[in-house]
């Protein structure tokens, strides 16, 4: 039977995410741990509810992004790299989209996945800095969202076992 993970919500805004940058980095030293971010939506701005036959052949599109953080952990490989992603409903060519938008993928960071049901995954480098890999997870987010966004954001930490 699986145990489940201790989880903790972070309320923040976009201009100051010390917060969680301190809780991803206590995450990152125990190689162990993730957080999801979660913009917050006015109602009046909420998506209309997916229904029918279109969520049954489309699959979970997200109109409001939701970005995820994942740390690193050992592996018999060695330590695997940290892992960011943003499921989004923006389709295909995301990256191209992010880079022109001005926000392209910082230099050494790796593509993992970039599939318009499942979303974008990358590899930051080794020893990202934690306020940049957010700040970016937070902007490609704000560029991909298909609809308008408060600047409030809500992290789900799921901390160690």
């Amino acid at each position: 039977m699986a145990t489940r993970r201790e989880t903790r919500l972070i309320e923040f805004r976009l201009e100051d995410t010390s917060a969680v940058v301190g809780v991803m980095g206590d995450l990152e030293a125990a190689h162990d741990g993730w957080v999801n971010l979660r913009p917050q939506v006015r109602p009046e701005d909420e998506p209309p509810p997916r229904s029918g036959l279109s969520t049954l052949l489309a699959g979970p599109v997200q109109d409001v992004p939701v970005c995820t953080w994942v740390a690193g952990k050992h592996t018999r490989q060695g330590l695997q790299r940290d892992s960011v992603g943003v499921q989004h409903a923006a389709g295909t060519r995301v990256l191209a989209r992010l880079a022109s938008a001005g926000w392209g993928l910082p230099e050494g960071w790796t593509v993992v996945q970039d599939h318009p049901r499942r979303g974008l995954v990358v590899a930051p480098v080794p020893g990202a800095d934690l306020a940049a890999v957010v700040s970016w997870l937070l902007e490609a987010a704000i560029v991909l969202s298909a609809v308008r966004l408060t600047g409030e954001w809500q992290a789900e930490v799921h901390l160690p076992l």
